[in-house]
C-alpha cells in the first residue's frame, strides 16, 4: 500500500506571508485612525479640564492635527523612509516633551 500524499510540501504562500511580517515588524508605524481619534479626544470636556487643572490653561490641540498629518504623509512613502520619518519626529517630540513645561511650575508642593 502506498501513501499518494506528501506532507513534505512547503506551503509557501503561508511561508511569504511570515517573511514579510518579520520584514515589516522591525519598521516604525503610525496608525491614521489612532492619531484621529487622538485629535478628537484632545478636544473632551476632560481632555480639557485635566489640562487647565494641571497647567492653568486651555489644552492646544494643533500638535495633535499634525500628529495627524504627518501621519498620513508617512502612508505614502517606502517603509525605510517612513521608518526614518516616524523615529526622527519621535525624537523631537521627545526633545520638545523634556523642555516643556510641568505641573510643578504652576503648583505649588505641599
Amino acid at each position: 500500500m502506498t501513501d499518494t500524499t506528501h506532507n513534505d510540501d512547503i506551503d509557501t504562500t503561508a511561508l511569504f506571508a511570515e517573511i514579510e511580517k518579520e520584514k515589516l515588524g522591525d519598521y516604525e508605524t503610525c496608525s491614521a485612525s489612532e492619531t484621529f481619534d487622538a485629535a478628537f479626544q484632545c478636544y473632551t470636556l476632560g481632555a480639557q479640564a485635566i489640562n487647565y487643572y494641571r497647567y492653568g490653561s486651555k489644552k492646544d490641540c494643533a500638535g495633535k492635527w499634525e500628529d495627524f498629518k504627518f501621519c498620513l504623509k508617512t502612508k505614502t512613502k517606502s517603509s525605510e523612509l517612513a521608518d526614518a520619518m516616524l523615529r526622527e519626529r519621535k525624537a523631537n517630540k521627545e526633545a520638545a516633551r523634556m523642555r516643556g513645561r510641568n505641573s510643578e511650575e504652576v503648583w505649588e508642593a505641599r
